[in-house]
């Protein structure tokens, strides 16, 4: 079991099973959800989320392209982001408050990173979009 929250505590959840490796986004719309270099995130399947408290004190912002970022309405963090009819729910690394016991597999859109970032590490990076991975 693994727990996460929001900035402010509002927002609570916990995932009850398996979760994906963590991939990183150096997108310049990740960056700007962030306020940082690129996005860290993981996904687990629909069923093992339980929201634990203030699912109705979570907001999103959808651009025209489909690009969602969901939110705490109090505080600002980022937050899980419910899709329609999904079977997997993304969130963010930052708001987990306990180690997923994961680690980054890779970094996408590594063509449109910010200049002044530099991967260091071995990680696989890709220019675009990942491979599709069934992790």
């Amino acid at each position: 079991m693994i727990r996460g929250s929001c900035l402010c505590g509002s927002v609570s959840f916990e995932v009850r099973g398996k979760v994906s490796p963590i991939q990183t986004c150096h997108c310049s719309r990740c960056r700007k959800t962030t306020g940082s270099a690129f996005s860290a995130s993981l996904m687990c399947a629909s069923k093992n989320f339980v929201w634990l408290r203030g699912q109705d004190n979570v907001t999103s912002f959808q651009l025209p392209s489909g690009f969602l970022h969901a939110f705490c309405k109090s505080c600002g963090s980022p937050t899980p982001t419910p899709l329609v009819a999904g079977k997997t729910i993304p969130f963010p690394a930052g708001c987990l408050d306990d180690d997923p016991g994961t680690r980054v597999i890779w970094h996408t859109f590594v063509g449109s990173k910010a200049p002044w970032f530099e991967i260091t590490d071995d990680t696989p990076q890709h220019e675009t979009h990942a491979p599709r991975s069934n992790a």
